[in-house]
C-alpha cells in the first residue's frame, strides 16, 4: 500500500511542479550593491541565474544572495565569482549564447512569469497514467480539484480532492498539506507523511540549474490563436535537462523523496498552455513519459495531465479539515 501511496503523491507533485519561471528585467544598484529586478518588481534570491543584462546576445552566470544582492569576489557552492559578479573557471568568464526567441517563446515566458506571481489557485484537473512494472501494465486515473493559497510562503496550504481508479477499483481520496505534513484520507483510512512542500514549491519556482536558464529545457515553441480571445502555446522539452530540475525539486522534499532523486528520468514531455487576453494561463496540458526505479523495481509511466484554472489571479480561500486521527506512515513502517 505504501508503494502505491507514494506513487500517487509523487504524481500529484509532478502536476504541481512542471511550471517554469521566466526572467525579464534589468540591473539595479544602491549603496549596498547590485541586484536584478524583474518587470513585476520581484528579484532573485539564493540562486544562480544566466543573464544577458546588456543585450549583446551573450549571457553570464551570476549568484544572488539571501537579500537579493549579486555576489562578487568570492566563492559560492565551490564556484569562483569575479569582481563583476560573473562565474569564472581558470580565469575565464563562463558564457552562453542568449537565444533569439520567437513570439511563441516570448509568450510562454510571459505566461509562466505571470503564473508564478499568483498567490492562490483553484484548479480542476485530471491525470491518466499507464504504469508498466515487472511485466504488468496498469491504468491509473485521477480527477478532482486542487486549491492553493499563500503559495511560496511558510503559510502555504493546499487541498486536493480526487477520485482514484486503479485495478478496477475506485477510491475517493482527500489530500491536504499543513505545517510540514501531507495528510490523506483514502476511503476513511487516514495517513500522514512529513514533507517540506513549501520548500519544494519554492524550488519549483526558483530552482536554478547552473548550466542553463529556467526555460532552457524548452526545445521548441509555437502558438495559435483560438478565435475566442485565447491563444494556445505548444512546446516540447528536453528530458535530460527537465530531469535535473525535477530532481532538484525532490531533493528539497525530505528524506522520503530525496532517496528517489537519482531514480527518475524524464523521457518525453510535450506541453500546451492556453492563455486569455490578459495573459493568464487558463488551461495546461502535458504528455509525459518517465521512468522511476523504485526500491529496485523499474517502472515506466505514460502520463497525461490536464489542469483547468478557475478565475486566475483571483483570491482563493478554503478551510482545511481537522488533522486529528491521522497515522504517521514512518511509524507504521518501523513496526
Amino acid at each position: 500500500m505504501r508503494k502505491w501511496t507514494k506513487i500517487t503523491l509523487l504524481s500529484a507533485v509532478f502536476a504541481l511542479s512542471m511550471s517554469a519561471t521566466a526572467f525579464a528585467g534589468q540591473w539595479q544598484q544602491n549603496s549596498t550593491g547590485w541586484w536584478w529586478q524583474e518587470d513585476d518588481g520581484t528579484y532573485p534570491q539564493n540562486t544562480w541565474m544566466w543573464l544577458d543584462g546588456n543585450g549583446d546576445g551573450t549571457a553570464e552566470c551570476y549568484y544572488f544572495d539571501s537579500a537579493g544582492y549579486m555576489a562578487s569576489n568570492t566563492y559560492v557552492d565551490g564556484y569562483q565569482i569575479d569582481g563583476n559578479g560573473c562565474w569564472v573557471q581558470n580565469g575565464q568568464v563562463q558564457v552562453q549564447t542568449a537565444a533569439v526567441e520567437n513570439d511563441a517563446m516570448k509568450a510562454l515566458r510571459a505566461a509562466t512569469e505571470r503564473s508564478q506571481s499568483l498567490t492562490s489557485m483553484d484548479t480542476d484537473y485530471l491525470m491518466n497514467m499507464q504504469i508498466s512494472m515487472e511485466g504488468l501494465t496498469m491504468d491509473m486515473n485521477m480527477n478532482g480539484n486542487m486549491k492553493l493559497k499563500n503559495i511560496y510562503t511558510d503559510q502555504m496550504q493546499f487541498m486536493m480532492s480526487m477520485d482514484l481508479s486503479l485495478l478496477g477499483e475506485t477510491v475517493q481520496m482527500d489530500y491536504f498539506y499543513k505545517d510540514g505534513w501531507c495528510y490523506y484520507d483514502m476511503d476513511g483510512q487516514k495517513y500522514k507523511m512529513a514533507m517540506d512542500m513549501t520548500t519544494a514549491m519554492n524550488n519549483a519556482k526558483t530552482a536554478s540549474l547552473l548550466s542553463t536558464d529556467q526555460l532552457a529545457y524548452i526545445k521548441d515553441a509555437s502558438s495559435a490563436a483560438n478565435g475566442n480571445g485565447t491563444t494556445t502555446i505548444y512546446f516540447t522539452a528536453d528530458g535530460e535537462t527537465l530531469t535535473d530540475m525535477v530532481q532538484s525539486v525532490l531533493g528539497s522534499m525530505g528524506t522520503d523523496y530525496t532517496s528517489m532523486m537519482d531514480q527518475i528520468s524524464m523521457d518525453v514531455y510535450k506541453g500546451e498552455l492556453t492563455v486569455d487576453g490578459a495573459g493568464n494561463i487558463t488551461q495546461e496540458k502535458a504528455l509525459m513519459d518517465m521512468t522511476v526505479n523504485y526500491e529496485g523495481t523499474p517502472m515506466t509511466y505514460h502520463m497525461y495531465v490536464e489542469c483547468n484554472i478557475k478565475n486566475p489571479g483571483q483570491p482563493v480561500d478554503f478551510a482545511l479539515p481537522s488533522t486529528d486521527g491521522y497515522t504517521d506512515i514512518a511509524q507504521m513502517q518501523a513496526q
